[in-house]
């Protein structure tokens, strides 16, 4: 009896420290998954994620030289909006997949969310871009993974562009991430938009400088190309941005075409959700490839 007891004793001394070992361990997973749980589920301020890069690189945003028509424009004048940036907010970016299947959107190609977003946006026939990231005059900024440099070579930039539209899907042209210093150089540019040429891609210059001769040699080497005219947002506060529409409509009444590029925010978007309606009155929202010449 002596025996059985120790034994029953034995076991329940040994189901105790399993116990116990089992519930520390059940602790720990919980203090480790707890901090990741709250990561995903709490909202991010203004709806960046953390380490986007950042959207512009610029205090003033470079105007566009003014090519306006001598002729008299008869057909309705045609707004292309290209919202760059895309990749990293999930539920932002559906958003802005939402509210018209004519907006334009650029991935950065190395976004979490970049290959997801980009099967979304092709197959509710938006035009998917590659925001391709190029190195700054500020070299306080880093553009992201994926970015093209001055001192890299012509094998390493033809390497990094290959990888950097094979991590944007359904991609039919690129523009420009950041890139005041990039697109400043013409034989570095020669080396890109010739490369894109051969891809079948078109290329729209985001002007992120006054000096960029970026459109203008894709114009020169044939390239499918188009320039930014307006920034919606480089201020965010929605007064700035109504101004920003404004001006788009009276641009694209003298231009008969304008390109704006905005970013996926929440500001944008309200202001973009409320105005649509009025600037459709006047004016076609077009996919960006139609602006392409």
């Amino acid at each position: 009896m002596a025996k059985k007891r120790q034994g029953r004793k034995a076991k329940k001394s040994q189901g105790s420290r399993r116990f116990a070992g089992l519930a520390l361990r059940i602790i720990l997973l919980a203090i480790v998954a707890l901090p990741l749980a709250l990561l995903y589920l709490l909202p991010y301020p203004k709806g960046i994620k953390p380490d986007r890069p950042p959207l512009e690189e610029f205090s003033k945003a470079p105007e566009t030289p003014p090519q306006f028509k001598k002729k008299k424009i008869v057909q309705r004048p045609k707004v292309a909006i290209i919202i760059d940036d895309m990749g990293y907010d999930l539920s932002m970016d559906r958003r802005f997949l939402e509210i018209d299947p004519n907006i334009s959107v650029a991935f950065l190609p190395f976004a979490p969310f970049t290959k997801l977003l980009a099967k979304e946006a092709s197959r509710t026939g938006h035009d998917v871009l590659v925001h391709l990231p190029m190195e700054p005059e500020n070299k306080g900024l880093n553009p992201g993974p994926g970015v093209l440099t001055l001192d890299m070579g012509f094998d390493e930039i033809i390497a990094t562009i290959k990888k950097d539209l094979l991590a944007v899907p359904y991609a039919k042209g690129v523009n420009n991430h950041m890139g005041s210093a990039f697109t400043k150089d013409k034989e570095k540019m020669q080396i890109v938009l010739a490369f894109l040429k051969e891809e079948g891609l078109f290329f729209v210059d985001s002007r992120t400088t006054k000096d960029t001769v970026a459109y203008a040699v894709a114009k020169k080497m044939g390239l499918p190309c188009a320039q930014r005219t307006v920034f919606l947002d480089h201020s965010f506060s929605k007064k700035k941005i109504y101004q920003q529409i404004k001006r788009l409509m009276i641009l694209s009444k003298k231009k008969g075409e304008v390109i704006a590029i905005g970013h996926p925010l929440k500001n944008t978007f309200d202001v973009l959700y409320e105005e649509l309606p009025h600037i459709k009155r006047d004016i076609d929202i077009v996919p960006v490839h139609r602006l392409v010449h």
